[in-house]
């Protein structure tokens, strides 16, 4: 039976797909799924030559929807816009001028200036936890509203903007990338529209009255003046402020929750206690935790011409997934790939991607761990994993359910 017949991510191969990937790598790197219907390509080389051909490895479909979802679902997504090319399903000019703005809001020097907001709600947050009594679940109470309070700092939302478009958005991701009944379908199609409405309001508001936040740069680089914006205009800007508001949240809290799980398990907690002891590391740590937790566990693209990849000969028109957390243990590439090593140098890994589409929020997922790693163990001394760690039964995001701590 060919390996890709038996490949089951949601399944067999959800929750420690490793080993399943260092068979694959050496027995055929770049294999087809019939449940993906996709070739997933699992060798760090490989991956780095799809991302920096985009001419050959088109993104205009990165975002496919791979599980059967029900047509009266899709219809509620796309109802009241047209569909459009965005930030993320898109390739050459098009693809750098609607990045151009996202990539300004998110200059080092803004994500530096959101620092010490971020820090401030990182010490309330583990404070809160502290006094919850000895036992906590770190998504929900930490991991959670840590980046919904980062994404309220970029995009300009108040809290309670930020936890209802969290909750919007963590409804849509779920449709076609986990198995739904038509009813719960329904429930994530409707939480789409709703937030693609509430992203169109403050867009208008933002054109009408601009500040300094991301949906006002977006807001400004669709026209000069202050004219209204075009349907189509806004249409595409609604496509990628979606896009920011989506991506900055869907693998941040994973990776928070999935680094401080995998500290706290990772030889009984030893690696943790040595961050804790030795500020020094963190950087380091940061690095090595992104690159074994890789939440954004795959993304798309499409062969815009016959190619050979991995010793395969693929037609023009072929989808391909790349599984960037296998490419990130690929020990081609890396000595003792699945281990935990916070000296590692150099870490120059594939867990943001590469080429064009280089992950443009990256530095601020870095920020929110730095800080997670520099405020938890004081507020949190003898930390400890209370339970198992379960992965959210979610195509191409590592996310886990719940993270159960005790002091």
């Amino acid at each position: 039976m060919p390996i890709g017949a038996t490949y089951d991510p949601l399944g067999e191969h959800l929750q420690d797909p490793y080993p399943f990937y260092e068979r694959a790598r050496a027995e055929t790197p770049v294999f087809y799924s019939p449940l993906l219907e996709s070739w997933v390509v699992t060798r760090h080389d490989d991956l780095t030559t799809v991302l920096r051909d985009p001419e050959t490895y088109s993104s205009a479909r990165a975002l496919p929807v791979v599980l059967p979802v029900a047509e009266e679902a899709l219809a509620v997504v796309a109802k009241g816009r047209p569909q459009l090319p965005d930030v993320v399903q898109s390739d050459g000019e098009a693809h750098a001028r609607m990045r151009a703005p996202l990539a300004a809001a998110l200059r080092p020097d803004r994500v530096a200036a959101m620092e010490p907001a971020l820090r401030e709600r990182a010490v309330a947050l583990a404070a809160a936890v502290r006094e919850g009594g000895g036992r906590a679940e770190l998504m929900t109470a930490y991991a959670i509203p840590l980046t919904q309070a980062a994404i309220g700092l970029l995009c300009g939302f108040d809290e309670e903007l930020a936890v209802r478009t969290y909750s919007l958005m963590d409804s849509l991701v779920r449709l076609g990338s986990q198995r739904q009944t038509e009813p719960e379908q329904m429930a994530s199609a409707e939480a789409g529209a709703e937030l693609a409405a509430v992203v169109a309001r403050l867009l208008r508001e933002r054109r009408a009255a601009p500040g300094d936040d991301a949906f006002s740069l977006v807001a400004a680089s669709m026209a000069e003046g202050d004219r209204p914006l075009t349907p189509l205009e806004e249409a595409e800007a609604v496509g990628n402020l979606m896009q920011l508001v989506i991506a900055g949240q869907v693998t941040t809290a994973p990776l928070l929750g999935g680094a401080v799980a995998l500290l706290l398990g990772e030889r009984g907690g030893e690696e943790w206690r040595r961050i804790a002891a030795d500020r020094s590391l963190v950087p380091a740590a940061v690095e090595e935790l992104v690159r074994l937790v890789a939440p954004a566990s795959g993304l798309y693209r499409e062969t815009t011409r016959p190619v050979t990849l991995g010793g395969v000969d693929l037609p023009e028109g072929a989808r391909l997934v790349l599984r960037y957390n296998a490419a990130c243990r690929d020990p081609a590439k890396y000595d003792r790939p699945h281990e935990l090593d916070l000296g590692r140098s150099p870490n120059r890994h594939l867990a943001f991607g590469r080429g064009p589409h280089y992950c443009v929020g990256a530095p601020l997922a870095r920020l929110q761990l730095t800080i997670t790693l520099e405020v938890l163990p004081d507020a949190l001394p003898g930390l400890r994993l209370a339970a198992p760690v379960a992965l959210r039964p979610t195509l191409d995001v590592r996310h886990p359910e719940a993270v159960h701590v005790a002091w």
